[in-house]
């Protein structure tokens, strides 16, 4: 009776044991945070940083990113896995006139690029815009894979309008993979 009591107590301990690690490991990859991994991220077009932004009294760090300028993240998303990002405009720049800045992000495997949303923030035109604009893109197409996360913003959007980066300070806020 004592030995048969001692297995189940060592098999129960063994599965809460092995839970436990499936769930710490598990949870270790439903969150990927795209500012740890800045400095292994590739920039082009300018000079980026990070930095801490506050916008209608909330604070995030960021990625503050030239006009004209991508940065890429290699990921492996999660299963359900969702890319969570805020988009703004520094203060500094609310007062200064020109056409905003265009955000837009895609994911690519190398061979081609899908973009996932884009916005136009104007926050001189537009007061409703001097705040962080929340952004939530469903990856679980992406699921298990490793790709890029691509950001990008653009002096001018489509359409034609003559380049203006005139009050152009993007951000990118918190951004990160997470799953749902």
């Amino acid at each position: 009776m004592k030995t048969n009591r001692a297995v189940l107590t060592a098999v129960v301990i063994v599965l809460v044991v092995a839970a436990g690690f499936w769930m710490f490991r598990r949870g270790s990859a439903e969150r990927v945070d795209l500012l740890a991994a800045y400095d292994q991220a590739e920039k082009k077009g300018g000079t980026f940083s990070i930095a801490e932004a506050t916008l209608a009294g909330e604070t995030k760090r960021a990625i503050a990113a030239p006009p004209n300028g991508r940065i890429i993240f290699h990921v492996k998303v999660p299963d359900d896995g969702w890319l969570k990002v805020s988009l703004g405009v520094k203060p500094e720049a609310w007062t200064v006139e020109g056409n905003g800045v265009y955000f837009y992000a895609g994911v690519s495997d190398g061979k081609s690029f899908e973009q996932l949303f884009n916005q136009t923030l104007n926050p001189f035109a537009n007061a409703s815009e001097r705040r962080w604009v929340p952004v939530t893109v469903d990856l679980s197409a992406y699921a298990g894979e490793e790709i890029n996360v691509i950001f990008n913003t653009l002096a001018s959007g489509p359409g034609g309008a003559p380049t203006d980066d005139r009050g152009d300070m993007p951000l990118w806020g918190a951004p990160e993979v997470v799953r749902r």
